[in-house]
């Protein structure tokens, strides 16, 4: 099971981020209101699948929606695991500032 916690535009992640909860996570994103700038927090994030490479990508495509003109998203606390996959997938250097 994953949670975001929402405080003082830091998006904080923790638990599983996988194929099979990430419906759960994209139903707690819907609730919160974004605004920048922007951080998402993978710290406390334990197992992961690509899904939580897409999980970036549509908090990304959500955040620059609703704010053309805000800037990049701060990606902190990224657990080896995800870092393997984007790396894997060549948006590491896109995704980590």
């Amino acid at each position: 099971m994953a949670t975001i916690t929402h405080q003082d535009n830091i998006l904080s992640f923790s638990g599983d981020l996988l194929f099979n909860n990430i419906s759960n996570v994209l139903d707690q994103l819907q609730t919160m209101r974004l605004d920048p700038p922007l951080t998402l927090d993978f710290s406390k994030v334990e197992e992961v699948d690509t899904v939580a490479v897409s999980l970036v990508f549509e908090i990304q495509r959500q955040f620059h929606h609703d704010h053309a003109q805000a800037g990049s998203i701060s990606v902190v606390g990224v657990p080896d695991n995800l870092r393997s996959l984007m790396q894997l997938y060549g948006v590491d250097s896109f995704l980590l500032n």
